[in-house]
């Protein structure tokens, strides 16, 4: 079993998690946890896809069209 995290919260707001929790299978923790991963993947994605943009206008990425990469790479 992994660690226990502990999250404090009025009346409203248990109800309003434990009814979006019967969505999840698992249960409120389950829920709360599968969220919070989606949440720090989606500020990842977008965190890469900034420094992508970045490298592109500093001149540092580049980028070439999917049929050229096959063909400079010898795939079928």
């Amino acid at each position: 079993m992994g660690s226990t995290v502990t999250i404090r919260l009025n009346d409203e707001e248990k109800r309003i998690f434990m009814e979006y929790s019967k969505m999840y299978k698992g249960g409120l923790s389950t829920m709360i946890k599968q969220l919070a991963l989606e949440k720090l993947q989606d500020e990842y994605d977008l965190q890469l896809a900034a420094e992508f943009e970045r490298g592109l206008s500093q001149g540092t990425v580049t980028v070439r069209p999917y049929d050229r990469l096959r063909q400079e790479e010898n795939l079928k």
